[in-house]
């Protein structure tokens, strides 16, 4: 049987596309190399986030739903209310801060009846630690305090993230493109920045790792318009030309079989990619209610795994 911790942090980050205001910097150390935002009170008001909600509570998600909820004692798609994921790319060095306005009583009840629980102590807090070290599953979480917990996967990385909500270690500021970025949309979704040269060694893919130095991603919505706008900076202005004629490319291989499949023509017309410099730039629009009815097949299949 999974730990709670691990059910809820799966279930937080399947629905990791929910609008989010600004990053908040008490949520980023200070070494962190990525971060990815989301803020789900915006996402269940946006009409994606209404349709795709109203699928998950369907039939048989209901009652997956339903059971969960019983477990611990409260509704995860109403009481959680943003999630800052950050990290500075290492094996098991992610911290998870997730604001919400759920009771965390039964949730802990639960937690207590594995095996391996075990509660130690930071200071005032209380960390809860619970699954299997053998499988890979074991995970700690702290409530810091009534509307904020943490999750990670180690005891130490748990006192740096409750000394994390509490101010201390905190980034000065958020990454200056994460918010230059965030300007392509009136509301956004979702917001990521990945500081692609200091993760070079984490990353398997050559390509990247030669060619982006810093990548940024914002979804979002803008004038009845879903928008996605990814900002990747190269490492000269020589290399960022490269990375453009490849999109293009792509693009245009993809365009080949346009006529076969509509939905490639939907999605070909709303991109758009620039360079400025050695910053390569991909900015995608679609109509809210076209976008809705191409994932509709994929929205049908959604489903919630509970232990």
């Amino acid at each position: 049987m999974k730990t709670a911790l691990f059910t809820l942090l799966s279930l937080t980050l399947a629905i990791t596309i929910g609008q989010a205001a600004k990053v908040d910097k008490l949520n980023i150390s200070k070494d962190s190399k990525f971060v990815a935002h989301l803020d789900l009170d915006a996402f269940r008001a946006s009409e994606i986030g209404t349709t795709m909600l109203k699928r998950m509570r369907q039939e048989e998600g209901k009652e997956k739903l339903d059971a969960l909820i019983e477990i611990i004692g409260f509704d995860p798609l109403t009481a959680i209310q943003s999630a800052t994921l950050s990290g500075n790319g290492e094996e098991d060095n992610a911290i998870l801060v997730v604001r919400h306005k759920g009771d965390s009583t039964k949730l802990l009840a639960f937690m207590k009846l594995h095996k391996h629980y075990r509660k130690t102590e930071h200071g005032k807090h209380e960390i809860h630690g619970a699954g299997d070290r053998r499988d890979g599953e074991r995970g700690y979480v702290s409530f810091v305090n009534d509307t904020t917990a943490v999750m990670v996967p180690s005891r130490e990385l748990a006192a740096k993230a409750i000394e994390l909500v509490n101010g201390k270690g905190a980034a000065t500021q958020v990454p200056p493109s994460l918010d230059m970025i965030s300007k392509e949309a009136k509301s956004v979704f979702l917001m990521a920045y990945a500081d692609v040269e200091s993760l070079k060694e984490h990353i398997d893919d050559v390509n990247v790792s030669q060619m982006a130095k810093k990548a940024t991603f914002v979804l979002g919505g803008s004038d009845g318009n879903l928008v996605l706008s990814l900002a990747v900076d190269a490492y000269s202005a020589d290399t960022a030309e490269q990375m453009e004629a490849m999109v293009n490319g792509l693009m245009g291989f993809a365009r080949l079989g346009q006529e076969e499949n509509p939905e490639i023509k939907d999605i070909l017309k709303g991109m758009k990619v620039t360079r400025n410099e050695a910053t390569v730039s991909i900015h995608f629009a679609m109509g809210m209610n076209k976008f809705l009815e191409l994932i509709d097949p994929a929205l049908k299949e959604i489903d919630i795994d509970l232990p």
